[in-house]
This record gives C-alpha cells, sequence and structure tokens, in this order.
C-alpha cells in the first residue's frame, strides 16, 4: 500500500473485519480494484461475504445507501454524484490523499488491543 499509510490501512482493515460501510475513491480506476483485493486478502482467514463492487459504475450509485456492510470503490469523476447517495454510516478512504473521513452517524468502532495494535503496526512498517 503506497497510496495509504500504516494506521489508515488498519483503519480501513479494522472496519471491514466489523462489516462496517467503505468506500474508496481514487482518480486511478485500477487502482480501486488492486486495493480493494488487498483489504480483502487481509482479512483472511476470514473473508468479505457482504456487497462488493470494486469498481462501482454512476448508474449503482443508490446501492451506497444499501442498509447492509459493503465495500465498494468508485473514481472521483463519479463521486460527486453518489455524494447524495452515500450512506451517513460510510466510511470513505480516499486513496489519492491518504485521507479517511467517517460519515456523521457512523458509530465508533471498537477499540483494538493496544499491544496488538502496536505490534501489528510494527510488523507492516517492517515489511
Amino acid at each position: 500500500f503506497e497510496c495509504l499509510d500504516i494506521s489508515n490501512v488498519l483503519f480501513a482493515w479494522y472496519s471491514l473485519a466489523c462489516e462496517r460501510k467503505v468506500l474508496l475513491v481514487s482518480q486511478q480506476v485500477s487502482l480501486l480494484t488492486v486495493c480493494s483485493e488487498i483489504l480483502c486478502s487481509l482479512l483472511f482467514p476470514m473473508k468479505w461475504s457482504h456487497l462488493y463492487i470494486p469498481v462501482l459504475p454512476r448508474s449503482l450509485c443508490p446501492m451506497l445507501d444499501a442498509p447492509m456492510p459493503y465495500l465498494c470503490g468508485i473514481s472521483r469523476a463519479n463521486f460527486p454524484y453518489a455524494v447524495q447517495e452515500i450512506s451517513d454510516e460510510t466510511i470513505v478512504v480516499d486513496l489519492d490523499r491518504n485521507v479517511i473521513t467517517m460519515g456523521p452517524n457512523c458509530p465508533e468502532l471498537p477499540p483494538l488491543p493496544h499491544k496488538r495494535r502496536q505490534k501489528l503496526e510494527a510488523t507492516l512498517k517492517a515489511n
């Protein structure tokens, strides 16, 4: 992951592990699929079994208000059309700017145990 720092990778991974709504945004459409697949692979041995659309077409933007967890990606060109459709519980991960934004009604994630988080961050930084 060159587009996100370690803490943002962990936050995106943990959001998926907690079965939240996650929307990836990037100007590079190919990056959306690669990052979606990497995040799914980081869940191993678990598997993402919810809505998964790595590159969401503009016509499916209403899916972003779905009442279930999802991992979707959208191009920056289509993002303005999707803004009104995004659920208030969605976590938006901007891959181009290394920024994560939580929706206004997004429930807080339970805290990761501090020692385990430090060990995980150290391992990821070493690789």
